[in-house]
């Protein structure tokens, strides 16, 4: 047998380098949303109308990039009261969740009256799920940054130390350290012992003091820096004054087309016709302080528009929110954070970088050879999906049903959470914590015992399974090349630890079938085990199935196959 090495050089050598030239230009082109009004989205959705995109050149749907105008600021709305002190904002006060994909709820395209994909809510999971599968190391390199993303790394490996701690990282950490009656579990605020290196790198990269003393600052001014397309922070000085606004922040978030929607065989096409609809996440934050101005004394979270907070609060006297305290009543801090485009609120020299939402996409002006090739129909397939979330009491042993039918399943994948962690209340659906990373991660060893799935009422293992990071690289990734030997064509972002820890998917491959079995419903359930005496979960359950499709690419005529 030869070396690998040897049979590249020999088809190097003998194939046909005088290939045609495919196409004579690429270019880019975007479209704004058209439910926008001076910067605010007033129904929680960002509409998109493709048909602004029609053209005689053929469009790369799956290339597309969404770019949406952020805020988050921060409002003493209950000033402390007797004799009282200040309350004050750091530029570290929020920070977002893994991913710019956190801020959506749901995603639906229609093609030329075909509903590609459905509204479902979660689709921030989806996402996520998407990119810990389909990433590659090299991917994260190339749009990590771009698109927020940095995984929430607790393993307690810290850069600033050499000594050993046998108290650090999500393993040997207290509990009582980090997780009380009022933050819940608290991955965000506890550095000293976790190391949450992904917050930091979303914090360092996003978080940019609006200053004219900071590097970007002096050199590009604080207007360059909208100018450049830099997300900017700014704080006001400590107040006690009723509504002072302390603390805003602008954001213009990438989120990639491709880790929204299962479109990667979507083909070129002409003429493209449909709408892309985004419902997105909103969250308003009010926070109580305790009695010495030293920490939060209350958490009150309010989903003003989906189904997560997507983003996290940073206590802290020097780059947090720093209370100061009353003799009679407390400070309250209220934080909102939204899609938005508008200045208002707007703290020193922040301010937004969009005012609407777009959508970039590329399109090629093909040769006349490559024109004729492509202009065909053209089958492919899409993943649609149902979300079906459930949960489990301590201990209980659940049987759930995620749907009575549908026709090609192809991947079950379940996110557990842990609930009320800390003994905090409020946190019957810990999507909505501020302090921990949930549903950008898991909950911390969130472990599911004793799994079966079923489909059409058969088993998918002989008896029920302990799942662990072995599964995980079966069901959910792409191992690479030859038997795994080429580790440039891997994917998956996720060591055994982090998988392990507070990254664990539950994926099972559910495509393996007959060829008459094609188009036939089938049930699936799932059987499985909360292995805590001590606290409930919430599972968020997200089936797959295959939607197969014939476009006409130089119409766009699509009907379903």
């Amino acid at each position: 047998m030869s070396l690998e090495g040897d049979t590249i050089v020999f088809e190097n050598s003998v194939r046909n380098n005088s290939e045609p030239i495919l196409f004579n230009e690429k270019k880019y082109n975007f479209i704004t949303d058209s439910t926008s009004n001076g910067g605010q989205f007033q129904s929680g959705q960002i509409n998109f109308d493709l048909s602004t995109f029609s053209s005689q050149n053929y469009l790369s749907l799956a290339e597309g990039v969404i770019e949406v105008p952020l805020k988050i600021t921060a409002k003493l709305t209950t000033i402390a009261g007797g004799t009282p002190g200040n309350t004050a904002c750091g530029i570290f006060t929020a920070i977002t969740k893994n991913g710019f994909h956190q801020w959506i709820n749901s995603a639906q395209l229609i093609i030329n009256g075909q509903t590609i994909q459905s509204q479902q809510p979660y689709e921030n999971v989806s996402a996520s799920y998407r990119i810990l599968k389909n990433w590659s190391q090299d991917t994260l390199n190339k749009w990590g940054k771009a698109c927020g993303f940095a995984l929430d790394d607790c393993t307690g490996s810290s850069d600033s130390t050499s000594t050993y701690a046998n108290d650090s990282g999500l393993n040997n950490v207290a509990y009582a350290t980090v997780a009380n009656s009022v933050r819940g579990l608290d991955t965000t605020n506890y550095q000293s012992v976790l190391y949450n290196k992904g917050t930091v790198d979303r914090a360092t990269l996003i978080n940019s003091n609006a200053v004219s003393t900071t590097v970007p600052g002096a050199i590009l001014g604080t207007n360059g820096i909208k100018n450049a397309g830099k997300a900017n922070v700014a704080v006001s000085a400590s107040s006690n004054s009723p509504n002072a606004v302390l603390y805003s922040q602008f954001i213009m978030a990438t989120i990639r087309v491709r880790d929204l929607f299962d479109i990667s065989e979507f083909p070129l096409c002409k003429n493209l016709k449909g709408f892309m609809y985004l419902n997105f996440n909103s969250t308003q934050v009010q926070l109580t302080g305790n009695a010495g101005g030293t920490d939060v004394a209350t958490v009150v979270t309010t989903p003003l528009t989906g189904s997560s907070c997507p983003f996290t609060v940073t206590i802290n006297d020097t780059v947090g929110i720093n209370f100061g305290a009353g003799s009679t009543t407390q400070p309250v801090v209220t934080i909102v954070g939204t899609v938005d485009g508008s200045s208002t609120d707007a703290v020193g020299s922040s301010g937004p970088l969009l005012s609407n939402a777009r959508l970039v996409m590329p399109y090629y002006e093909a040769n006349p050879n490559t024109d004729s090739a492509l202009s065909k129909v053209q089958s492919f397939k899409t993943l649609e999906k149902i979300v079906n979330p459930f949960t489990m009491s301590a201990g209980e042993v659940k049987n759930f049903t995620i749907t009575v039918g549908v026709s090609n399943p192809t991947k079950l994948v379940l996110l557990p959470m842990w609930q009320n962690l800390g003994g905090a209340t409020n946190l019957a659906n810990p999507e909505q914590s501020v302090f921990d990373q949930t549903p950008a991660t898991s909950g911390v060893f969130a472990k599911l015992d004793n799994i079966q799935v079923y489909v059409a009422n058969k088993p998918l293992f002989q008896y029920p399974i302990q799942y662990d990071y072995e599964h995980w690289i079966m069901n959910a990734v792409q191992e690479g090349a030859n038997a795994g030997l080429v580790d440039e064509m891997t994917s998956s972002l996720l060591s055994s630890q982090l998988w392990e820890q507070n990254h664990r998917y539950y994926v099972f491959d559910l495509q393996r079938r007959l060829k008459s079995d094609d188009g036939m419903s089938r049930s699936v359930q799932i059987s499985c085990t909360n292995p805590s005496s001590t606290f409930g979960m919430k599972v968020i359950a997200i089936l797959f199935y295959e939607k197969n499709w014939e476009m006409n690419t130089a119409t766009c005529t699509i009907q379903s196959a």
